[in-house]
């Protein structure tokens, strides 16, 4: 009688604590969950772009030595130029496209939902690393302003403010950002930041 009372109980304080922690991670799940405000419409036309061209720059380097080992009456010079003259424009086309993506904003997200009208003090700016991993830039709207280069939209002025993270990693923070100006200009959280921190004309 004693063991069947303990055993309900211990049965019972089971159920209990389980009930807890599943209420508990889905208070937390909804508290934490960050809001997207901004989605950058050729995010998967991005990611794809840069793993195509690291993945050719891999294929090309590991295929060039098989070059030198074909049996064909030409100068191993000639074979030395043709690897490098490879090599180099694969080189060049994947720099070229690091360049031009490596500040294109994928989606931008803010801790909660904001109120009509309201201004986020911080925001995630998630880009796409060199291995087209998720780069995330955390920084204040006061550390954000218009950027003139080409293929971008936003700098950041202090990067001692920003955060930048590759999964749980911390690295260093993107500096120069480009989202869609004509995204920017539809009412909505994006129209009243950009108001605020100006935006560039990306070209």
């Amino acid at each position: 009688m004693l063991r069947t009372c303990i055993h309900q109980s211990l049965k019972r304080t089971n159920n209990y604590n389980s009930l807890v922690l599943i209420t508990r991670k889905r208070f937390l799940s909804t508290q934490q969950d960050p809001v997207t405000i901004y989605t950058g419409p050729l995010a998967n036309v991005a990611k794809k772009l840069k793993l195509f061209s690291i993945t050719s720059l891999g294929l090309g380097v590991g295929i060039s030595p098989c070059v030198f080992a074909i049996d064909v009456p030409v100068p191993f010079i000639a074979k030395a130029a043709l690897v490098g003259a490879a090599v180099a424009t694969s080189a060049a086309s994947t720099g070229l496209i690091q360049w031009v993506m490596s500040p294109y904003v994928t989606k931008i997200t803010v801790p909660k939902q904001l109120e009509e009208g309201q201004v986020p003090k911080e925001l995630t700016i998630h880009t796409l690393s060199f291995t087209a991993k998720d780069h995330t830039t955390t920084v204040p709207i006061e550390s954000i302003e218009p950027a003139s280069r080409i293929f971008t939209t936003w700098m950041i002025t202090d990067p001692n403010q920003a955060i930048g993270r590759i999964g749980q990693k911390t690295v260093k923070p993107k500096s120069l950002l480009y989202v869609h100006p004509e995204l920017c200009e539809e009412e909505g959280v994006m129209k009243h930041i950009v108001e605020k921190t100006g935006i560039g004309k990306g070209f």
